[in-house]
């Protein structure tokens, strides 16, 4: 008996299941990301209620997501539930441990509880299991500022730039931590690097012209650094 066209029909079954299984996963991500659009917006305009719903909601639909778990803890800080947001980004830094949003966002909270030490630890673990990442090194220089630990603020900076030499925000983190400290002619420096990898940085630009310079002026002094890849650190919400 001749079974090729009830084989034919097993392998189309298969096809098409795979076909709509596909498009239900990419319809999912699209609406995850909307999801978290509309809560961003609503985070933006004060209403955390609405926005911790739709982060809620774009968690269902992507729940590998960190971005949105760190949303969601960040709504339910804005809501006063600390220990409800600590559980969530603790929640997004299982999904990716290389999360530099929920790293940056736990750390401010425990530093805003008065827990110090632990916020100190967090940083100082993942710069030591993650050396590797620039970003480890500047969340740390971060809160070795915080702590008023200049030099080690400084040391952990240059640590991120021998990784990755031409990392915007390293520079520009540097380039304020000499501002800072009067050291004008390095804090130029590092500005006009950084500058010259990404321009658009507004904050970057305001210190420069607290100098008393002008960006565009500052830049045409700038070597040029094409070809330099990076991972920017920045905020999750679109």
């Amino acid at each position: 008996m001749d079974r090729t066209p009830s084989r034919r029909l097993v392998a189309l079954r298969w096809a098409i299941i795979a076909t709509v299984a596909t498009a239900l996963c990419g319809c999912n991500l699209m609406t995850g990301l909307w999801k978290n659009t509309s809560g961003a917006r609503y985070f933006q305009e004060g209403n955390y209620s609405l926005a911790r719903d739709e982060f809620r909601r774009a968690i269902l639909q992507d729940p590998s997501n960190p971005d949105y778990w760190h949303n969601l803890a960040t709504a339910m800080k804005k809501q006063g539930d600390l220990a409800g947001a600590e559980r969530i980004y603790r929640k997004a830094l299982l999904i990716n441990p290389s999360h530099q949003p929920s790293y940056h966002s736990l750390a401010q909270l425990l530093l805003e509880e008065g827990r110090q030490a632990e916020a100190m630890d967090l940083m100082q673990t993942w710069a030591a299991t993650q050396p590797y990442l620039a970003e480890s090194h500047i969340e740390l220089a971060w809160m070795q500022r915080e702590m008023g630990d200049l030099a080690s603020a400084e040391q952990s900076l240059l640590q991120a730039l021998k990784i990755q030499p031409n990392h915007p925000i390293a520079l520009a983190h540097l380039g304020q931590l000499y501002q800072d400290t009067g050291q004008t002619d390095r804090a130029l420096a590092m500005y006009r690097r950084s500058l010259a990898t990404n321009w658009f940085q507004p904050e970057v630009q305001s210190r420069v012209a607290a100098l008393g310079y002008s960006p565009a002026t500052l830049m045409a002094q700038a070597p040029r650094a094409g070809g330099v890849s990076f991972r920017t650190a920045g905020p999750a919400f679109p």
